[in-house]
């Protein structure tokens, strides 16, 4: 890391106070019982607690309508606030406007000073968070939790997510941070991972009643036929494909049984991979290149912002792009209309399985610490206990039922207000992820695939149902699979991955556009090597290795 300069510190420093002064956008306590009466520092007069102070420190909310300042006009925040009081916590919050909070925390870790007791630090990089924890300003977790934990935290991190544990484990064995938890599943307890594939619009194929395609090349053949036939009606042969074959993100990739990036994790057989060594490599790009010798990739968008992407979409000319399977947001943005049918893996060469690309059921992310100023250890974790909570998790992600959700007939969880979040603020009816999430406050997400199918066409839920045990598979968050790196591992990998990211990236576009031979595959290969692809494909195995024997 880095040693900040001392003048340069000086002047931001100079900022932060000012932003400080002027950017507590929820500052204040809590102390608020059930009665609402604020409480004395003391203690909870009711339940004989003593009452633990803690400063807290955070990004404010970037929700534009739903706003932290203005909680105590919400149910759901006053049931949070009073499971706080219950737990003898009494909280101020210093809030930062999310476009100056990088710098801020960056300027507050590094002058090590004046800390707050709890920290949001997701803006800052593992090796940053690390070195800072080496130098004494973050405290290790592991001891605090066996000390005074209630059991929730462990509850939460060995039972019910022990995936996180795994992601929040540093090389040394020890924790600096909380995390956001998610996890969704179906119909209890089935893990419900959703899908990134091609979707190909289903309103032309039925215009023109075509099948859907079921092999890559009947796929070329039906992007063909939109165009030839004129599918959108506009008189020009303009009806195109959307897709980057810079990286192997993209659901054609995995179609040829290929990783995701330069080096993927195969989940299944604890293995990382590399599409550069993997079977269907060559066949997957002598496919792109018919894609773009017959017309239907247009290759002005590679490497295209988004807005020139949206304005196709807007123009009606987007036959079929990669996106998630239960996306109903690009429909509304085509002029005319129109549905986009997800499609399931395609077979595409003969002795090679294709495979699904998923998002996984579990994640986590963003950072929570203590540092070294917290007075009050025992009320810090005190504050983890209640939000790796059941009922906070409830309040967080749904908020109160009979208000915010309802119960099906099934007992899946269901929002009841499906209206603009500018309605819900002036409803007052914001779920604490609305509210709060992210902000001081982490987000525990218990999520139903239920909900999520309830207002989808029938055609993207067989999709996700067909797609909940579909192997193989490759997942689009690798890192997600590997954990944190030693000192030695993230400084091999940071000297590799520049150069071996735009090789690969300007080898796999010129090899799609034909630009690049395939006779001349070993030189390339030769090239990826020298650039440091085995070396990293090891180092990502270790990592694997580790983040799968950690309990």
């Amino acid at each position: 890391m880095k040693k900040w300069k001392k003048p340069f510190v000086s002047a931001l420093m100079a900022v932060v106070l000012i932003t400080s002064a002027t950017a507590c956008n929820g500052g204040g306590s809590n102390g608020s019982g059930a009665d609402g009466k604020k409480e004395e520092a003391g203690g909870n007069a009711e339940t004989g607690q003593k009452t633990g102070k803690l400063r807290l420190l955070g990004p404010a909310g970037s929700n534009k309508y739903i706003k932290f300042e203005d909680r105590e006009k919400y149910p759901v925040w006053k049931e949070v606030d009073k499971m706080l009081a219950d737990a003898g916590l009494q909280l101020d919050y210093e809030l930062v406007p999310a476009e100056q909070y990088k710098v801020t925390i960056q300027t507050r870790m590094a002058s090590g000073s004046s800390l707050p007791d709890i920290v949001n630090i997701s803006a800052l990089d593992n090796t940053t968070v690390l070195n800072l924890a080496k130098q004494g300003v973050l405290l290790d977790l592991n001891p605090l939790i066996e000390k005074y934990s209630n059991g929730n935290i462990k509850k939460m991190y060995n039972e019910e997510m022990p995936f996180a544990k795994k992601s929040t484990t540093s090389p040394d064995g020890k924790m600096y941070w909380f995390s956001n938890l998610h996890k969704k599943t179906y119909q209890g307890n089935t893990p419900a991972p959703v899908s990134l594939t091609m979707l190909l619009r289903k309103d032309w194929l039925d215009k023109l009643n075509l099948p859907v395609p079921a092999t890559a090349a009947e796929y070329l053949q039906t992007l063909k036929a939109f165009r030839d036939k004129d599918a959108n009606g506009d008189g020009k042969p303009d009806e195109v494909l959307v897709y980057d074959p810079s990286a192997f993100n993209g659901a054609i990739a995995q179609w040829f049984g290929l990783g995701t990036d330069i080096t993927a994790v195969d989940v299944e057989n604890k293995k990382v991979v590399s599409p550069w060594y993997q079977d269907g490599i060559k066949d997957y790009f002598r496919y792109l290149q018919q894609l773009v010798k017959e017309g239907v990739l247009d290759t002005s968008l590679i490497g295209a912002t988004g807005e020139q992407k949206q304005q196709k979409m807007t123009e009606n000319q987007v036959a079929s792009l990669t996106d998630y399977n239960l996306e109903t947001y690009q429909e509304p943005t085509i002029n005319g209309g129109g549905e986009f049918l997800p499609l399931m893996p395609l077979q595409a060469v003969d002795n090679i399985t294709p495979a699904a690309q998923l998002e996984p059921p579990f994640l986590v992310w963003q950072k929570y610490a203590i540092t070294k100023d917290c007075k009050d250890v025992e009320a810090a974790i005190k504050f983890f206990d209640t939000i790796y909570s059941d009922k906070y998790a409830d309040l967080l992600y749904w908020g109160i039922e009979g208000q915010t959700y309802k119960k099906d007939g099934n007992g899946a969880k269901v929002y009841i207000n499906n209206v603009s979040e500018e309605e819900l603020a002036k409803m007052g009816q914001a779920t604490g992820r609305q509210l709060f999430g992210d902000t001081v406050f982490p987000r525990v997400q218990f999520a139903n695939l239920e909900f999520e199918l309830i207002d989808k066409p029938q055609y993207k839920t067989e999709n996700e149902l067909n797609i909940l045990n579909y192997k193989p598979y490759f997942v689009n968050m690798n890192d997600m699979y590997l954990a944190i790196p030693d000192d030695q591992q993230l400084e091999k990998k940071t000297k590799i991955l520049t150069n071996l990211t735009t090789y690969s990236q300007e080898l796999a576009t010129k090899l799609a556009l034909g630009q690049k031979s395939l006779d001349n595959w070993d030189q390339y290969i030769s090239e990826l090597k020298k650039l440091g692809l085995d070396d990293l494909i090891e180092i990502n195995q270790q990592l694997l290795d580790r983040y799968n024997s950690i309990q």
